[in-house]
């Protein structure tokens, strides 16, 4: 799922790991990577699109569904889109892990959600990592942000 390093220090996570791209719907690459978020009683796997443009990662409403969370609760947003149009999200948090790191970040669930592919934004992931885009070699390199 992801090439790891462990840097210049011993530790016992990576710190670094590369995500070689892999094939959208239409065959093309793109920085699509594997995460998990928490069920409740099991790990469930997802594929996201890493998008640096958008505030929040965007799930389709099924996998809400598959995490039992209650909408009616949630916190109801409008995001815009790069397109111009409107996108209402349910915003709850969720379990993650991802490159190594368990966590809870902010997710928003949406039934409008029209591409085929769920959204990993910046919310939550981009304050834990940096990330680089590489797409000529086609490769997302994620490396783990010190706490400070």
């Amino acid at each position: 799922m992801g090439r790891t390093s462990a840097g210049s220090r011993n530790q016992a996570l990576p710190r670094q790991i590369e995500f070689p791209y892999l094939k959208d719907a239409q065959g093309r690459y793109a920085p699509i990577v594997y995460l998990q978020v928490w069920t409740g009683n099991r790990w469930l796997y997802l594929q996201a699109y890493v998008d640096s443009g958008a505030s929040w990662s965007v799930f389709h409403m099924d996998v809400a569904q598959l995490l039992r969370i209650n909408l009616s609760r949630a916190k109801r947003r409008y995001v815009s889109l790069g397109n111009g149009s409107v996108l209402p999200i349910y915003l709850q948090p969720v379990r993650v892990r991802f490159a190594g790191a368990e966590f809870t970040a902010q997710a928003g669930f949406s039934d409008a959600l029209r591409m085929g592919f769920n959204l990993m934004g910046r919310a939550g992931f981009f304050n834990r990592f940096s990330m680089c885009f590489n797409d000529r070699a086609r490769l997302l390199t994620v490396t783990r942000l010190s706490r400070n």
